[in-house]
């Protein structure tokens, strides 16, 4: 795999991934499972960015905000999270405890309750979505505040983010993936309009006739790469976890001010803010109490838990709010990237998505909507 051109070392491949978050190892993995040679580079510890700070809601239908392809786009990676859990746990062992616990948004007056009635109306009486009274509510949650009903998303679910990274990144390895750590990308290489190669330093070359951007946040800091400066922007979100004896929650609640993502051993996250301040990766007090405070008014048995922790990290934001998939401006260059705060659910089509295309397959689904052309200045460098 590796060659040497006078002084600098070059590793070849048939497919460079740049990030080895779970979108990057996700997408490794299939390729590799497909017979790919696969390297993927990563900046710092595969995972330690937003993989692994995520809250992990599958809000497949609770997330989908009208007709349309994202929408779209969500149903379809929704629809392939059991079979992924099921080959994930036969690869690996290991359980990224996906869970189909139902969603629930709560109202807390009965203006809200109308309000959000009105919001679903394209989905109600679809794929278990429904209005439920505060009755049912209470006896769904009993620990919850008293609230004024809300809306059951019966089949969306939740999964561990830290367990789901660990299980792609193992199954990754063992589909032959290499995997180079502290590789910070200087720049992609691109001639005549294609790409030739990934240059991580002076002495070291990756070169592919595929390169897949998967940096997350990042993702148009790379020099190189045929976006607007600013396609790609982080978001910050800050996140709390709590911890009683037993779960408290049965579902993944969504309140007015925050929402709880349960975990098997007793755990809650409480999430999240939404700050544009850069790569400023902080925890602040005011959104640690702000969360705490409407933890609590949701949740009032959370009064009695125990702090486990506070994180932040960036979810990476596109203007419009839709992911950048498939092929750029640069032959040889596929993006999947931009996914804001939908990562996790979103990684099994994502890596269908670019296994298909870069092999030269028709994707699963139309990815037209989510083309770099939409930015109108996607364009080769120079």
């Amino acid at each position: 795999m590796q060659a040497r051109s006078s002084s600098r070392r070059v590793v070849k491949a048939d497919v460079v991934i740049v990030g080895g978050g779970v979108m990057g190892s996700a997408c490794a993995w299939r390729l590799a499972e497909s017979g790919s040679r696969v390297v993927v580079l990563e900046k710092s510890i595969p995972g330690a960015e937003a993989s692994s700070a995520a809250a992990g809601i599958l809000g497949v239908r609770a997330e989908a905000h009208g007709p349309g392809p994202m929408s779209d786009l969500l149903l379809a990676s929704g629809k392939l999270y059991p079979e992924w859990a099921k080959r994930l746990r036969k690869v690996t062992g290991i359980d990224i405890e996906y869970r189909e616990s139902g969603v629930l948004r709560v109202a807390e007056s009965k203006a809200a309750l109308a309000k959000l009635t009105r919001s679903l109306r394209w989905l109600r009486g679809e794929h278990g979505v429904r209005v439920v009274s505060a009755k049912e509510v209470r006896e769904r949650e009993p620990l919850l505040a008293k609230t004024a009903g809300g809306v059951l998303y019966e089949n969306d679910g939740r999964v561990d983010p830290r367990q789901l990274f660990r299980a792609v990144h193992v199954a990754a390895l063992k589909a032959g993936v290499s995997f180079e750590s502290g590789a910070t990308v200087r720049k992609l290489v691109v001639q005549s309009g294609r790409v030739r190669a990934v240059e991580v330093d002076a002495d070291v070359r990756y070169e592919a006739p595929a390169i897949v951007l998967a940096a997350g946040s990042w993702s148009s800091e790379v020099a190189g790469v045929p976006l607007p400066a600013g396609s790609v922007i982080p978001a910050r979100g800050q996140i709390v976890e709590l911890e009683l004896p037993a779960p408290p929650l049965t579902h993944v609640v969504f309140g007015p001010r925050c929402y709880l993502v349960p975990r098997d051993d007793g755990r809650v996250l409480v999430g999240a803010t939404l700050e544009f301040v850069g790569y400023r990766r902080e925890v602040t007090a005011r959104a640690v109490n702000d969360l705490l405070s409407a933890a609590l008014a949701l949740a009032p048995v959370l009064d009695h838990a125990t702090l486990r922790g506070t994180w932040s990290n960036f979810r990476p934001y596109t203007e419009d709010e839709l992911p950048l998939l498939g092929r750029s401006a640069v032959s040889g260059l596929f993006l999947a990237t931009g996914h804001y705060r939908n990562g996790i659910l979103l990684a099994p089509v994502t890596a269908e998505i670019i296994r298909s295309i870069v092999l030269g397959k028709r994707p699963p689904v139309e990815i037209e909507p989510f083309q770099a052309s939409r930015l109108g200045r996607d364009a080769p460098p120079g």
